[in-house]
Formats: structure tokens, C-alpha cells, sequence
């Protein structure tokens, strides 16, 4: 199995960690949690496709953790992408939380003229852009020659329809966490993986930063955005109590720190293994 992070970042724009999103290979299952701004690049630069090469599924199944903007910005530019470029016969089939179909049925009415004159015109199938469309709850599950991938609940409210996905396949078992404060839903989901992807912010300098917020309205703001997520204190002991073997870290909100604060803070409550993610790192299980 291999791991790849296409993108490491949050909605704060950096060109070194673009929107949330990664790929799990499994077999020949090539499975995209999340699409965030900028995946078809960071696709293409993780060598998923090149020109010359025949058509073929770049991925074989997209799975979306949550509806938050910065998780399916660059949904409808894979989804165009792989339509012009013929990237797929048919579209990789799509999962996703309540909510998840009429987000596509709304982007493709959003771009029906340009879908009217590249298939009038242009000669392409509507039926290869088109992706079938899933919506998830706790425990779906599907399973196909190489691997079981999985979605369970975790705990980003006010946002209800949250998941985090476990992809089981021949060499283990990957977990991505979505966005989350700490979720027992999550720890129970993620026991003894071999790799966990976990999104977090350093608390320190998000303790910081709000200290120097005067406008109530901007601190309700900040707290709510804290309160969903999991600080840099807290993540080492989700992965310790999951048994997780490689704590990676994504989703990262650094609040003024580095990667040299985050790791400073997990250390006291995980042994394993811990990397602080960034954009096109591979790791193989």
C-alpha cells in the first residue's frame, strides 16, 4: 500500500500546501480522500498522469470526508480534467456525506454551456463526466479486489455530516481523519493502523493569536474554528490510543509555529513514528 499527500494545507493560501486531499493505493485501486484547490496539479506532479500516457483511471474512487469548501474545491476541476483530457472512460464513482449528490447535480448545472458545446461540438460523452454519486453513513463500507475502504463518524460539529475513511488493503491498513476535535468514534475506527493521517493546529500559537484578537465577533469566530479541530497537545494521544504505528500530520494550521512545535508537543504522548506532512510525500506500508 502506499500513501500519498497531494495536498496538506487548510484554506489559508500557501503554495507549498495546497487544499486537503490524498491518495491511498491499494492493489490497483487508487482511491482520492478529499479534493481540495489545486489536486489535478499536485495529480499530475505525483506522476498520476503525463502526456502520452494511454487513458486510463488516474483514480479509481473518490471519497470526501466533509462538504467544507476547502475539502471539494478542486472537485470540479478533476472532475472537467479528466472529462477533456480523457482520463477515464467513466468517471471514478464518487462517496461523500448528505449532501454530496446535489453538489454535483448544482455543478453540473453550473457548467452546462460549456457541458452543451464540448459534447455538441467536441464530440464528448456526457456519460464520462457524469460520476455516480454515493452518500455515506457510519460504517459504509465497499470493497473491491485490493482493498476495503471504510467511513465512520467523527466529530467536526457544527458540521453534522462529518467522516473520517479507514482504507484496509494487502499491506495494512490507512486512516485518514478529516476534519475533527478528538473523536473516540475516530480512535475506535483507527486501532492498530499502520498509518494515521490526522489533521491538527499548534495550540500554543493558536492561544496566541486569539489573545491578540480585540473584535468579539472575530474572537467567537476564532474559538468556533479552534473548537472543531484537534490541537497539537491533544493528537499524540488519539494515536497513542488508537495504536497507530505512524502518526502523520496534516491539515496543518502552524499558528505562527513550526513543524519542530508540533512534533515538541506529541512526543510526550505518542512513541510511534511522526511526520509532519507535506505536498507530494509518499509513504509506503
Amino acid at each position: 500500500m502506499k500513501l500519498v499527500l497531494l495536498g496538506t494545507g487548510t484554506p489559508i493560501p500557501d503554495p507549498a500546501r495546497l487544499g486537503p486531499s490524498q491518495v491511498v493505493e491499494a492493489g490497483d485501486e487508487r482511491i482520492l480522500v478529499d479534493a481540495g484547490a489545486g489536486v489535478v496539479q499536485r495529480l499530475v506532479q505525483a506522476g498520476y498522469w503525463r502526456a502520452g500516457r494511454p487513458p486510463g483511471q488516474v483514480v479509481t474512487r473518490i471519497v470526501l470526508t466533509h462538504l467544507h469548501s476547502d475539502h471539494v474545491m478542486g472537485l470540479a476541476d478533476l472532475l472537467w480534467t479528466g472529462w477533456i483530457m480523457s482520463w477515464w472512460r467513466t468517471p471514478p464513482p464518487i462517496a461523500g456525506p448528505e449532501g454530496t449528490a446535489p453538489l454535483i447535480a448544482r455543478m453540473l448545472d453550473t457548467f452546462a454551456e460549456d457541458i452543451a458545446i464540448r459534447t455538441s461540438g467536441e464530440g464528448l460523452s456526457r456519460e464520462a463526466l457524469v460520476p455516480a454519486v454515493e452518500e455515506i453513513d457510519e460504517g459504509w463500507s465497499v470493497s473491491g479486489p485490493d482493498a476495503r475502504v471504510s467511513a465512520f463518524r467523527v466529530d467536526h460539529a457544527p458540521v453534522d455530516q462529518a467522516f473520517g475513511v479507514r482504507v484496509d488493503g494487502p499491506g495494512g491498513a490507512i486512516v485518514v481523519s478529516g476534519d475533527t476535535r478528538v473523536s473516540r468514534n475516530l480512535i475506535k475506527w483507527a486501532q492498530g493502523c499502520d498509518i494515521l493521517v490526522h489533521e491538527v493546529y499548534w495550540r500554543r500559537g493558536a492561544a496566541a493569536l486569539r489573545a491578540t484578537i480585540t473584535d468579539p465577533a472575530a474572537l467567537r469566530r476564532r474559538d468556533v474554528i479552534d473548537g472543531y479541530h484537534t490541537h497539537s497537545e491533544e493528537v499524540g494521544a488519539a494515536a497513542a490510543a488508537a495504536d497507530a504505528k505512524h502518526l502523520v500530520l496534516s491539515h496543518i494550521l502552524f499558528r505562527g509555529g513550526a513543524p519542530s512545535d508540533l512534533e515538541e508537543d506529541i512526543r510526550p504522548t505518542f512513541r510511534g513514528d511522526i511526520t509532519v506532512g507535506a505536498d507530494l510525500q509518499v509513504f509506503e506500508v
